[in-house]
């Protein structure tokens, strides 16, 4: 079988496990900032952690690893067009920042919530807590970012111009989702 075409699907596997798994945990994020119940707090969180070990980190890595090879394959260097040195970039971040600052905001919440299970309450203290400003603004950025990505890869913009334009995009994005969410969800 054909190399390209078994790199290229592994690519859109991994696209499709990793935006599934950001909207799946967006979803339940968003779930967790609805509730005032103790009990569907916890499942929240938990079902965080499940879709984001589940989907996520599998979807980032096989993405990583098809595209690396895609490059390989199609003889291509990472610095050739800026659709590819942005995709690369922002892919890395967001691997980066996922595995670090959101790995920890959701681990928090986690935490957080199987405490507040055992206490038998969920005080506005609790919720605080498990929830800081740098972990929602990373929670809030992982989709714009990843449509960013993906925009990159199948618009192929060869203008540094229309790059940055998405990222600004993106970025704004973000910021009305990291003010507006938590204030809309608990309505």
């Amino acid at each position: 079988m054909d190399t390209y075409l078994l790199l290229r699907f592994a690519h859109i596997l991994g696209f499709i496990l990793l935006g599934g798994g950001l909207l799946a945990v967006f979803i339940s994020e968003l779930r967790a900032y609805r509730t005032t119940d103790v009990a569907v707090f916890a499942e929240a969180a938990w079902y965080t952690a499940v879709f984001y070990d589940a989907l996520v980190l599998p979807g980032a890595l096989i993405v990583g690893v098809s595209g690396l090879l895609l490059i390989f394959e199609l003889g291509m260097s990472f610095f050739e067009a800026p659709w590819l040195v942005g995709m690369w970039a922002l892919f890395l971040f967001e691997f980066v920042e996922g595995n670090t600052v959101t790995r920890i905001q959701f681990r928090r919440t986690l935490g957080q919530s199987l405490l507040a299970r055992e206490r038998g309450e969920l005080s506005e203290a609790a919720r605080d807590q498990a929830r800081t400003l740098i972990g929602r603004m990373a929670h809030f950025l992982d989709i714009p970012l990843f449509l960013v990505i993906v925009y990159c890869g199948a618009m192929r913009p060869e203008s540094w111009d229309m790059v940055i334009a998405a990222v600004l995009v993106a970025l704004i994005a973000a910021a009305l989702l990291t003010l507006a969410v938590p204030r809309l969800a608990q309505r």
